[in-house]
């Protein structure tokens, strides 16, 4: 029950800011459309409104999957050599430094403007934060440790496997919490720049048409969404994170 007052609350409070601002403001409903006006429109458009949303949301989950896999991967196969990670890591940050708009023409040309291109730019945006994160956990090996292995001398394979991984789950899982809260961003821009279905497409369609409230419930929708992957994700992580750390 608290859980779900911690998570009401705000909500509450936020509609109440934005329904006094409406009415003392007297701001037309084709600027800011008010709060009941918005849950007509999810009303009486539910049905369009979440098919959409099933389109963005299968974006979001399926790219914040993938992403954290290849992130995983690329953090495992450089994070036992300064070497590769010199050569990468430059790579990395100027695949985040560019906008996420300059990107997105380019994967639409590539991909094409179904579900791949979507895919691919969600992919792109968690990809970093998973890997950035799981090289952290492979720099946290304590100095006293690597004096000791230097002594021991153990094989690198056995050392990677039973010590370094071991460290750099639980950053992972951090990353992957942080991957989820920006997961969506990918998703929508590439649907904004081009599609024929989901959230952010339905959203210019109801701007082009001066649709505000129409725009707003897509809003809402995409909010409400967008905490919900991430409060999911977070809730397996923690478990997750939990578990294996009893475990090691």
């Amino acid at each position: 029950m608290k859980r779900v007052l911690a998570y009401l609350l705000p909500v509450m409070l936020l509609i109440a800011i934005w329904w006094s601002t409406v009415i003392l403001f007297e701001i037309p409903h084709f600027i800011l459309p008010a709060p009941d006006r918005v849950a007509a429109v999810l009303f009486d458009r539910f049905i369009l409104i979440s098919a959409h949303a099933t389109t963005t949301a299968l974006e979001i989950v399926c790219g914040l999957f993938l992403g954290s896999i290849l992130g995983f991967t690329v953090a495992c196969l450089i994070g036992d050599s300064k070497r590769l990670q010199s050569i990468t890591i430059p790579a990395l940050v100027i695949s985040q430094a560019l906008p996420v708009f300059a990107i997105a023409p380019i994967l639409m040309l590539w991909l094409g403007y179904g579900f791949a291109s979507k895919l691919a730019m969600t992919s792109l945006i968690v990809f970093f934060p998973v890997t950035a994160s799981t090289l952290a956990g492979f720099r946290a090996l304590p100095e006293s440790w690597d004096t000791t292995f230097q002594t021991l001398r153990p094989r690198r394979v056995k050392l990677f496997f039973y010590v370094r991984l071991p460290l750099a789950v639980p950053y992972t899982l951090s990353g992957v919490r942080v991957a989820a809260s920006v997961a969506p961003i990918g998703a929508i821009v590439g649907e904004w720049v081009g599609s024929s279905s989901g959230l952010g497409y339905l959203m210019l369609q109801a701007n082009a048409r001066g649709q505000t409230d129409l725009m707003f419930a897509a809003l809402v929708v995409l909010c409400a969404e967008a905490l919900m992957i991430w409060s999911v994700s977070n809730r397996i992580s923690l478990r997750f994170d939990q578990k294996y750390s009893a475990n090691v």
